[in-house]
């Protein structure tokens, strides 16, 4: 509660910054007769009159009852996504638990890899799982209907299989342009009106739902190498190699997301949500920019969290 006193306390100096950001965003030359009669204008804006209590943190005076639209609709998001987290106190104890692994574990691995391997080796290495999973991806999009990326997912594995030596170049997005798109079956459920369910952190797996959780047990169903090297012999192998190098390919937006955070957990927490709803809302829109970005943002599979 006391950061969210403050966040209230401190909106309006974050409304006037924001306009002064977007009023000199807008002007062609940014001189200092065309930003400072909009930016006097928006102190203005706010009463004069209004009661007001020193800000202990800022030493400013905020305007208690001033309505704060920003500070609401935060509250709202946070309050949906508490909502959506029954399970809070055993979910802390388990990213406590991953976090312990991150620390004795996963973090002294990712260094060695790190330093055994050269950023472009890393890469191709972060392609090749990506292509092993393309069988998964393309069944996923089959179900979802989404024929046109199915048919650009499958060209991609022909090509990175073969011309990209087995995936560790992404020859079809360098040649052809034929950039990546992703699917799973957490997310066909979503498409189909299964509900997400509880938020949920796995033990090493790290955050997800139950919807979620349930579709990556079926996508390794779904994986015709399980049946060809036999699922212990190919799913601990894969998920540890894999998880490393997700894990490698993140690290800097996981560090920087807990450095600017006061409550890890729930920053992750949220992270992820957003990106699996912008996932889904990328298949459903056919907006393929916006699941790349999911993509990119939280990795919904791997060592941590």
């Amino acid at each position: 509660m006391q950061s969210r006193k403050r966040l209230s306390a401190s909106a309006p100096l974050a409304v006037l910054a924001v306009l002064g950001v977007a009023v000199a965003a807008g002007s062609e030359d940014f001189g200092t007769e065309q930003i400072a009669e909009p930016l006097v204008y928006a102190v203005a804006a706010v009463p004069s009159s209004a009661p007001s209590t020193p800000d202990v943190a800022l030493g400013l005076p905020v305007y208690s009852d001033y309505p704060d639209d920003l500070d609401a609709e935060y509250e709202t998001d946070l309050d949906a996504q508490e909502s959506r987290d029954p399970m809070e106190g055993m979910n802390r104890g388990t990213f406590a638990f991953n976090r312990f692994l991150d620390r004795w574990a996963f973090d002294p691995l990712t260094n060695g890899y790190q330093f055994l391997f050269p950023q472009p080796i890393r890469e191709g290495i972060y392609n090749f799982f990506l292509n092993l999973e393309t069988p998964v991806v393309f069944i996923n999009q089959i179900f979802q209907l989404r024929g046109e990326e199915a048919s650009f997912t499958l060209g991609r594995f022909l090509v990175n299989t073969t011309v990209g030596v087995g995936g560790f170049v992404d020859a079809a997005g360098y040649v052809a342009g034929w950039t990546r798109t992703d699917a799973d079956f957490g997310q066909t459920l979503a498409i189909w009106g299964t509900p997400s369910g509880a938020y949920l952190v796995v033990p090493i797996l790290g955050p997800s739902t139950v919807r979620d959780f349930s579709g990556d047990l079926v996508d390794r169903l779904l994986d015709p190498l399980t049946y060809v090297i036999g699922p212990v012999m190919w799913w601990v192998p894969l998920e540890v190699s894999q998880g490393l190098s997700v894990r490698d390919a993140h690290t800097v937006e996981l560090a920087h997301l807990e450095d600017a955070s006061v409550d890890f957990y729930a920053a992750l927490r949220s992270a992820y949500l957003q990106s699996r709803e912008a996932q889904i809302r990328g298949a459903l829109d056919d907006e393929t920019e916006a699941t790349e970005l999911a993509v990119e943002v939280v990795p919904s599979r791997g060592p941590g969290g």
